[in-house]
């Protein structure tokens, strides 16, 4: 039985319109930061509050860009677009003169206008052949648009759009930046030829493999079996496990002990909660049971884990004082 409100709601917003209403304010949940040729070289390291627990993009107009992740750098010099998945980055830094945008967004936002937000796995927003614009953001990217071209062009309106609409936060803001980030991700999806060919590698499963990493992006925190997935999919197991093994090699059910086991790394190393409450927030009834599970793939306890993750940034110099 449906209540008088909650019906007079269903019929306020129909299936599949999104209201202007956000949650929450779209400047809590990204920020732009704007670098014009600047002096000195400008740092931002990533544990700071404002920008922790963030996606990223990097868009590189002229001058140098250094991108420290969790494993590895990337060294990029204009014109670059560098997008940086949630829980990825440790610190970036652009040279002295250099001109571009840093923009700063949350999951959830991603999420909401990009996929896997509450609308549903029918209505992600898709490129080419059925590639989810959410896959893209769940992958670094470090892409060049041809100096002077329509590509570039549109990605710095894209970045000076979103800017604008943050320092107005007028009605209808959130829909804005959300459209704008579409852009963003759509264009990293066209000039990232690799992920394009790599898609078209796969051929017969290439739609089936990435439906599946759509679903395993909406779904992993609920402990699906490989049934549940095909099922979703539309398909048997043996197709979606034939699809998943000619795209890496490795068994569906892998990929989704992988998935947890990445999620549970970047909370452990950059979450406050007790490794109880983040066994739960990821879907285990037993915080006993996450331990083993965890520490089968790692190799040690999610607690020395932390302990030792967090010791190594202590240790580590965050300033990118020695400029190459």
């Amino acid at each position: 039985m449906v209540s008088p409100e909650r019906a007079e709601d269903h019929r306020a917003t129909p299936i599949g319109v999104r209201s202007f209403d956000d949650p929450m304010p779209v400047t809590t949940q990204a920020l732009m930061d704007r670098f014009d040729h600047g002096l000195s070289v400008q740092d931002w390291v990533m544990n700071d509050p404002a920008r922790r627990d963030r996606c990223y993009a990097v868009l590189i107009l002229s001058g140098r860009a250094r991108i420290r992740l969790r494993q590895g750098m990337i060294d990029c010099r204009a014109p670059a677009l560098v997008w940086l998945p949630l829980g990825e980055t440790q610190a970036i830094s652009v040279s002295a003169g250099a001109d571009g945008y840093l923009l700063s967004v949350t999951d959830d936002l991603v999420a909401r206008h990009c996929g896997g937000g509450s609308t549903g796995t029918s209505m992600l927003p898709l490129v080419g052949a059925g590639l989810p614009l959410r896959f893209a953001a769940d992958t670094v990217h470090n892409v060049t648009p041809a100096e002077g071209s329509n590509n570039l062009a549109l990605l710095a309106r894209s970045f000076d759009a979103i800017r604008a609409e943050l320092m107005q936060n007028a009605f209808g803001a959130g829909m804005v930046v959300g459209a704008h980030l579409q852009i963003i991700l759509t264009m990293v999806l066209r000039l990232a030829e690799g992920v394009m060919e790599q898609r078209d590698n796969h051929r017969p499963g290439s739609i089936t493999f990435q439906r599946f990493l759509q679903a395993l992006e909406l779904h992993f925190r609920e402990h699906w079996n490989i049934a549940d997935y095909a099922t979703a999919l539309g398909v048997s197991e043996r197709r979606l496990g034939s699809a998943v093994m000619r795209a890496t090699g490795k068994p569906p059910l892998t990929l989704v002990h992988e998935r947890v086991i990445r999620e549970a790394c970047m909370r452990l190393e950059q979450s406050p909660l007790a490794v109880a409450q983040i066994a739960y927030g990821l879907g285990f009834r037993d915080p006993a049971y996450f331990s083993r599970f965890f520490k089968r793939y790692m190799g040690e306890a999610p607690g020395a884990y932390r302990r030792l993750r967090r010791a190594e940034e202590r240790a580590r110099d965050n300033t990118f004082a020695a400029w190459p």
